[in-house]
């Protein structure tokens, strides 16, 4: 059912309107009736409303005044206009407005019905386009935060989104356990966020913004009862770069499992744990990228010192307990993928997290950890993803994909990339990226090629994209790496 307001400061007008037509055969329903433009928009602000019949002359606020708002909410009804016979003018200014028709006073059934019928038709057009075009934002933004999408395919996604392109600040957001998707999503629309998709029983939004307004979004989202009982949110790493997301997605998803771990261990999901585990979002992320590249190149000292860093970091921001607890669990689960523990070394690991009574302690089970650090044997991928290493392998300089290769395997492409993750520990887009700057990186200490072709070699049709990746991964320019590892050909 289309939902409807009627306007008109005479009573009888309104009550005659509500019975002049079956509206419920006609695919309406009133939801609202209003005496006045100002009673009329507050209504429209607080909920949704499909069609607006208004007079076009009232006191405080004409019928025309009342459009001019309306244009301003994130989804403006449709509007048809009252008027009498002298009152043309008003009725020409609310067309070139955009009303869609106008009706005489009195209000003839038949005339109606016919003006009813279009506009139903144009209601179920219009919610129809905004259903794919709800749909595409979804399914983009879960390619884009996989790192999957061109920037030519970026760009428009954020277009779409109403994202402003010199916006450089992203966050993700993990909202678990919601027992109703529907609002959630609405409130997400009407603060202008509008980059999420559904997964299971959880919303990821990828928050455009700064950390006062992530920090405001969360805030109300409580406030409006939208995040309550079971439900709770966890917040990823704030990131500068589209490439990152999906690091502060990863961050945002292990936070969840770390809240649930503490839930059935001793429930916190109301008063002051909650509220204290909530102003996580308060806090700036610590970053563990330089950690898990010391973790990947198995150096320990460096480890240890990337570690002590990052609770001095913690200690100057005077975080909370449960904030830095959860940067120990996050330290933990990275080493997890690269050590084997049992399942009841594993537990007494994050015994000690939750034991740790002061910040020197928590350090020290994080150092001693690494003191012990000892990589696990290369892991045995099963079948389809042996199937997906080794297309990289042979195929990594041409134009690859998730979905492409998920469509030569006959595989699902979302079912394929949480495969993927689950086995290797990092997303297709980023092994194929990594697998690509390792290749420049033996082309750049062996050949004297330059640095343009070997981007174009591995797979690179953008050199300055190329610079940009290889930088990230390696801290430093494909020319200061040539400059320090290059060994002349023999």
């Amino acid at each position: 059912m289309q939902r409807v307001m009627i306007v008109d400061d005479e009573y009888m007008i309104l009550k005659g309107m509500t019975k002049v037509v079956d509206w419920t055969a006609l695919g309406f329903t009133i939801v609202q009736t209003a005496r006045n433009g100002w009673q009329a928009l507050e209504t429209a602000r607080e909920q949704s409303i499909d069609l607006v019949i208004t007079d076009v002359r009232m006191p405080e606020m004409t019928g025309i005044e009342l459009m001019q708002h309306l244009q301003q909410l994130p989804h403006p009804p449709v509007v048809l206009v009252l008027s009498g016979y002298q009152e043309f003018d008003y009725v020409k200014a609310a067309l070139r407005l955009g009303a869609m028709d106008y009706l005489l006073k009195p209000v003839s059934a038949t005339e109606l019905t016919t003006i009813l019928t279009k506009v139903k038709q144009r209601l179920d057009e219009r919610q129809q386009q905004q259903a794919t075009q709800h749909y595409y934002v979804e399914m983009q933004t879960e390619r884009l935060v996989a790192g999957d999408l061109t920037a030519g395919q970026t760009a428009q996604l954020l277009t779409s989104a109403g994202i402003p392109t010199d916006q450089h600040e992203f966050t993700m957001v993990c909202c678990n356990v919601v027992p109703a998707m529907p609002p959630l999503m609405a409130a997400c629309d009407a603060q202008g966020q509008r980059l999420y998709y559904p997964s299971a029983d959880q919303l990821v939004i990828c928050f455009a913004g700064t950390h006062i307004l992530l920090n405001q979004f969360i805030r109300q989202l409580e406030a409006d009862q939208l995040i309550t009982g079971t439900a709770f949110i966890t917040v990823g790493q704030r990131v500068n770069q589209l490439s990152r997301l999906s690091e502060s997605l990863e961050q945002a998803q292990t936070l969840a499992e770390l809240y649930q771990f503490y839930e059935e261990k001793a429930p916190f999901l109301s008063g002051s744990a909650r509220t204290e585990w909530l102003r996580q979002a308060e806090i700036p992320k610590v970053s563990l990228d330089e950690f898990k590249q010391a973790l990947a190149l198995g150096n320990q000292a460096l480890m240890t010192k990337l570690v002590q860093a990052i609770f001095a970091e913690l200690i100057t921001e005077h975080v909370v307990p449960s904030y830095a607890r959860q940067v120990a669990f996050l330290i933990l689960n990275a080493i997890s993928n690269y050590q084997s523990f049992s399942n009841q070394a594993y537990e007494a690991q994050l015994n000690a997290i939750d034991e740790a009574p002061t910040m020197a302690v928590l350090e020290t089970c994080l150092t001693t950890l690494i003191a012990d650090y000892e990589p696990k044997q290369q892991y045995v991928f099963s079948q389809n993803i042996n199937r997906v290493v080794d297309i990289v392998a042979k195929e990594y300089a041409h134009d690859l994909s998730l979905t492409q290769v998920a469509e030569r395997l006959h595989l699902n492409p979302v079912y394929l990339g949480q495969l993927f993750k689950k086995e290797v520990h990092t997303s297709f887009s980023k092994y194929l990226n990594q697998y690509r700057i390792d290749q420049a990186k033996s082309m750049l200490a062996r050949t004297d090629e330059s640095i343009n072709n070997i981007a174009l070699a591995i797979g690179y049709t953008n050199s300055g994209y190329f610079y940009k990746n290889f930088r990230v991964i390696c801290d430093i320019s494909p020319k200061e790496y040539r400059q320090q590892h290059q060994r002349r050909p023999v």
